[in-house]
């Protein structure tokens, strides 16, 4: 069996937050039927790349569910969708505030036709306060909530992310936010509306920048590959590439300075303790970036390695996927796809011992399961 083994999920979410949090829900056994408009996911003209007509990014986010499609704006589909919700556990949607009620898939309706429901809403600012019918994405949000204050160079341009993370804070977030009320309701009865927005999920993960701010008044600055709280923790330049190490604590700080022949650093009150290192990390990370030029990224790793101080390369995509670890922790997996054949994807990194992950449906073609559902339905 699977976790959410017998758990039905309504998804009417589209582009990443939701279809993230919906296709997780899938991979932990849930029956996912995903809900398209007639003119589909606007992910699955996002690309190029393309693997035989669909979208690389559509196909990330969305195995293990059955697709169907149902326009809303007739009598006929808003029947279907009532239909489904009663027979749904989860319904998952990621519209404007007020838009669903149009339709009659306003939380209030759902709940009186099925009071088991959850019902969880993924906005751009919330169902509440001043800006909750702007619309919200990834990016602008990235910029708004503060993120891209403290990414980048420090006399740079503030920079997004490589990866749209508000999005993928929000859908986990949902996600976390869903299997607590299905909990929550095996001992009330009752489903319960989950508000999520991806504003309040990006300041969520400020986490510690956040806290050194409320509690100190101060702005945090960029430091580019730097911590803020921990020193040396950054990329450094050898002599033939970049390459990253992380020293958490001043043990191993002391165990580097000794590896890079300067034992007396480690002593020096300017740099033996992380917070001594943290304010003279203007002195010290010089003198430390001369050394680490005078071999290569493979003798640093090396060396590194054997002292048991946390470091690796820089590893583009390539390297990342040949990596023999992702094969050993099955990273990443191969589903047989209607027209595609092969197709690999990213593995989940849900590792579970009695109710393992199961990878049951590719990416579903659009409206490849409306006959099928629409026959349960008896319709």
């Amino acid at each position: 069996m699977q976790p959410l083994q017998g758990i039905r999920v309504l998804d009417l979410s589209r582009v990443l937050a939701g279809p993230y949090c919906t296709m997780v829900l899938g991979d932990l056994g849930a029956d996912v039927i995903k809900v398209e408009p007639p003119e589909g996911d606007e992910t699955r003209g996002w690309g190029p790349p393309f693997a035989e007509g669909e979208s690389a990014y559509y196909l990330c986010v969305n195995r293990n569910k059955r697709d169907i499609v149902i326009n809303l704006k007739t009598d006929e589909g808003k029947k279907i969708l009532h239909d489904l919700a009663l027979q749904s556990d989860v319904f998952v949607e990621n519209f404007r505030p007020g838009t669903l009620g149009k339709f009659g898939l306003d939380y209030e309706t759902l709940h009186e036709l099925n009071p088991k429901l959850i019902y969880c809403s993924i906005t751009g600012f919330g169902q509440t306060g001043s800006m909750k019918d702007k619309p919200g994405y990834d990016f602008m949000i990235q910029a708004l909530g503060g993120l891209m204050s403290i990414t980048g160079e420090p006399e740079g341009e503030p920079m997004k992310t490589g990866v749209a993370v508000v999005d993928l804070f929000a859908g986990q977030n949902a996600i976390i936010a869903i299997l607590a009320a299905l909990q929550a309701r095996t001992l009330t009865g009752r489903g319960q509306h989950l508000d999520i927005s991806l504003f309040d999920s990006q300041l969520g993960w400020l986490a510690n920048v956040a806290s050194n701010y409320l509690i100190s008044g101060q702005l945090p600055k960029r430091h580019g590959n730097a911590h803020p709280n921990i020193v040396p923790y950054q990329s450094f330049e050898a002599s033939d590439g970049w390459f990253a190490i992380a020293v958490g604590n001043d043990h191993q700080f002391a165990r580097l300075c000794e590896l890079l022949g300067r034992p007396e650093l480690g002593q020096d009150e300017k740099f033996s303790t992380n917070a001594a290192r943290v304010q003279n990390r203007e002195e010290l990370i010089p003198l430390l970036a001369s050394i680490f030029k005078t071999a290569s990224v493979s003798e640093w790793l090396q060396r590194l390695d054997e002292a048991e101080l946390p470091c690796g390369p820089i590893n583009n995509f390539k390297k990342v996927f040949s990596m023999p670890t992702v094969q050993e922790r099955e990273m990443v997996v191969k589903m047989n796809h209607p027209t595609i054949g092969e197709l690999p994807l990213v593995g989940s990194p849900l590792k579970m011992s009695d109710t393992p992950v199961e990878y049951r449906l590719p990416p579903p073609l659009m409206g490849e399961h409306t006959s099928e559902v629409l026959k349960e339905l008896e319709i």
